[in-house]
């Protein structure tokens, strides 16, 4: 199994425009065969009083004038560094304070995998914290296979495992936005003004959400998926199952899906397997405060 080339190169340019590698760039340091690409972050406006998320628009919107794609930009995320690793390449936007640090420290590395190894983090951690910054997380990301690329629904998933217990409904975004009934679901329906829940699947059992795998839309491109079970019903399948239909429905839709999880989380490494998805990036995200 492995993920489909037109899924593959569609993200790869996503992936350019988050760390602020215009098309021209891309292609200059594949003709040289380049194993990281560094990029400098255009000076970003201060916050002031702005709220997470409309900081977060104002970021978005300074970086695609200069790569022509609205980049993924997080509430709570700063964009002085961003690192990620993806075909082989490492893709790193620095903030200036930093630039000249992150071409002696990444410019020459010929083995961008090892970029999120422990030793490589912790001195990347310890000149963040110069400039009151720190690193918030390292994620591991998946794309479908093209195997697990298939019309799906709670009727073939009980013919490919048994009977399922449980309904599916499918919400769309007007019924997710501003309802309190999800709060016991915040990893599928997340509120984020800068990320809007757009789709979501329930498990419904006796009148009741038991389950929900929901999907934010990241950017135009991809959207994001994750996935809550009450606690009682875990290690059944049950993320497995809605994670699965709610993969095909978003490819159904035009749009690419994604699953996102830290490295040490191994069920939720499990979950996204067994959904049909593999493993495509590593991103090391960065937030500011010590």
């Amino acid at each position: 199994m492995k993920i489909p080339e037109k899924i593959w190169n569609r993200v790869k340019e996503q992936l350019n425009a988050d760390c602020g590698i215009s098309r021209a760039a891309a292609e200059e340091s594949g003709r040289q065969s380049k194993k990281t690409i560094l990029q400098s972050c255009p000076g970003l406006p201060e916050k002031g009083h702005l709220t997470d998320a409309a900081y977060g628009e104002l970021i978005r919107e300074c970086l695609a004038k200069k790569t022509g794609t609205a980049p993924r930009v997080y509430e709570g995320t700063d964009l002085f560094f961003r690192g990620i690793v993806f075909s082989g390449q490492a893709r790193i936007l620095a903030a200036e304070e930093i630039f000249d640090w992150c071409a002696r420290e990444y410019g020459g590395m010929k083995h961008p995998e090892w970029l999120c190894q422990f030793g490589s983090l912790r001195r990347l951690d310890r000149e963040l914290i110069r400039h009151g910054r720190k690193i918030e997380d390292v994620r591991l990301n998946f794309l479908p296979g093209e195997s697990g690329m298939q019309e799906h629904s709670a009727q073939t998933a009980s013919q490919k495992e048994g009977p399922v217990p449980f309904d599916v409904r499918l919400l769309e975004a007007g019924e997710l936005s501003g309802s309190r009934q999800f709060s016991a679901f915040r990893h599928a329906v997340c509120g984020s003004g800068l990320t809007p829940d757009v789709l979501a699947a329930a498990a419904v059992q006796d009148g009741r959400i038991v389950g929900m795998a929901g999907a934010t839309q990241d950017c135009e491109a991809l959207w994001q998926i994750g996935v809550e079970v009450d606690e009682a019903r875990r290690g059944k399948g049950m993320a497995r199952i809605l994670v699965s239909f709610l993969k095909e429905e978003i490819l159904r839709r035009g749009k690419i899906p994604f699953y996102a999880t830290s490295q040490s989380h191994i069920v939720s490494m499990n979950t996204a397997l067994g959904a049909g998805f593999l493993p495509a990036w590593t991103e090391i995200y960065v937030s500011a405060g010590r």
